[in-house]
């Protein structure tokens, strides 16, 4: 049959198996959303279809070695730790904001939007404020690049256009929350900060 390669750039350590793993030929993602380096990608399949992109990229430029080979190869170990972090910080937050914990958020939940988040509703349509106050107590008002490294932050950001193609009467009253690195104290106490001052006059 035909050769099937999946794009698995927001799949890998994030679902049980990747494409090449339910059958497809090859896997392809980028180790920049897995903390690894910039323009360093991964392919894994069959070994005839990885051996063909092997001796295609034979070149000293196109091969990836030395720090850079290693950065990569730390990034595959660390990775799966990091976002195994990441996603009980999700689950905390979502937990301890339906516990009432930061006034004027109504409920939460844990959303799988390329990296998993907290889908947050407030109780009043002030989600675009929030979202301008936000950065001022500490918040990334957008990515860097998924899951790269160098987001550290917590990001807070509007929901997307899928997730309210249902609901679009809920963007105001909506936000999404990444953790990234930050802790679940550090993402409550922004969110905390945030909404007082989307409130006051």
């Amino acid at each position: 049959g035909l050769p099937i390669i999946t794009d698995d750039n927001y799949a890998v350590c994030k679902v049980p198996a990747i494409g090449v793993q339910l059958g497809a030929t090859a896997s392809t993602f980028s180790l920049f959303k897995l903390l690894g380096p910039e323009g360093v990608g991964c392919v894994v399949g069959a070994a005839d279809v990885v051996e063909r992109i092997h001796r295609a990229a034979y070149s000293g430029g196109l091969q990836v070695q030395g720090p850079e080979a290693m950065d990569a190869l730390r990034s595959l170990v660390y990775a799966p730790v990091a976002l195994a972090l990441q996603a009980q910080v999700v689950q905390e937050v979502v937990d301890r904001l339906n516990a009432g914990e930061v006034p004027g958020v109504a409920g939460a939940a844990v959303a799988n939007a390329q990296s998993r988040v907290a889908l947050v509703q407030l109780c009043e349509p002030i989600a675009d404020r929030v979202l301008e106050v936000a950065p001022r107590f500490g918040a990334a008002p957008h990515p860097v690049g998924a899951e790269s490294r160098y987001e550290v932050a917590a990001m807070f950001y509007r929901a997307s256009g899928t997730m309210l193609a249902d609901r679009p009467d809920l963007a105001p009253f909506l936000l999404r929350i990444n953790p990234m690195r930050a802790g679940a104290d550090t993402v409550i106490r922004v969110l905390r900060m945030s909404v007082e001052a989307a409130v006051k006059p």
